[in-house]
């Protein structure tokens, strides 16, 4: 029978429904004394699986969204930050305070992460497929600048003479978008722990000696095999469908 092609936790599922409709055309001599091994138990084990996918999936889909609405946040920032840093200069203050101020920009804009993975993070990075460097200066990025635009905003607290007519460059409308900077940079923070937790469930739930999908999916196929023989048809219908382990 055809099956799905390719690997991965996904695959694993669907393979597994694979192997219990070829199961389920054996007819009563598919009789197995182990509970786990029943068609029932089976079918039950399957739905579970598409359950952690799907959970998985949404909070993929959740962080996506998260990272998206922060990056459209943070389109401008750049920006507004050389508007705010010019708006000081010009506003009559003195020489001490601009220096304060270019030194919280320079900081501000200073490309480099702001700390050091674990190696527990660094492997957890590479078992996803990412880059690790990219995923530290990316996630070091966006909290050294709400760190450092922070620290601006509370200098510009400071500055009796700096109230630009712009509204957007206000002390007000700034201590609100630095709530919002924020709010969205928390909300990627929680995204990623809701997909990391749901990705260590799922890995569990495929993958746990004995009780995994996994091991149970073996384990129906060795029993098609002590039923019908290993050169049965039956044991050749299952056979070859794949299941595989992450490295």
């Amino acid at each position: 029978m055809k099956t799905s092609i390719g690997s991965g936790h996904e695959h694993n599922v669907t393979n597994f429904n694979t192997e219990i409709s070829c199961i389920l055309t054996f007819g009563p001599q598919y009789n197995p004394s182990v509970s786990a091994l029943t068609i029932s138990e089976l079918n039950r084990l399957y739905q579970q699986g598409v359950e952690v996918n799907r959970t998985v999936k949404d909070n993929e889909i959740a962080l996506d969204n998260a990272t998206a609405a922060r990056a459209n946040k943070f389109e401008v920032f750049d920006d507004t930050v050389t508007r705010i840093i010019n708006a000081v200069r010009i506003c009559g203050t003195t020489p001490q305070i601009i220096d304060q101020a270019e030194s919280i920009v320079r900081e501000l804009r200073a490309k480099r992460a702001s700390t050091k993975p674990t190696d527990e993070e660094l492997a957890a990075e590479k078992a996803k497929g990412n880059n690790v460097r990219q995923v530290t200066l990316h996630k070091g990025t966006f909290e050294r600048k709400i760190v450092n635009f922070e620290k601006l905003q509370q200098l510009l607290n400071t500055i009796p003479s700096y109230r630009p007519n712009e509204p957007e460059l206000s002390v007000n409308a700034l201590n609100s978008s630095l709530t919002e900077y924020k709010a969205l940079n928390d909300a990627v923070v929680n995204a990623q722990a809701a997909l990391d937790a749901s990705d260590i469930v799922r890995r569990a739930f495929l993958y746990t000696e004995g009780t995994g999908l996994i091991d149970v999916a073996l384990a129906a196929k060795q029993y098609v095999k002590s039923v019908f023989g290993a050169t049965s048809p039956q044991y050749k219908q299952i056979s070859n469908i794949p299941f595989t382990r992450p490295k």
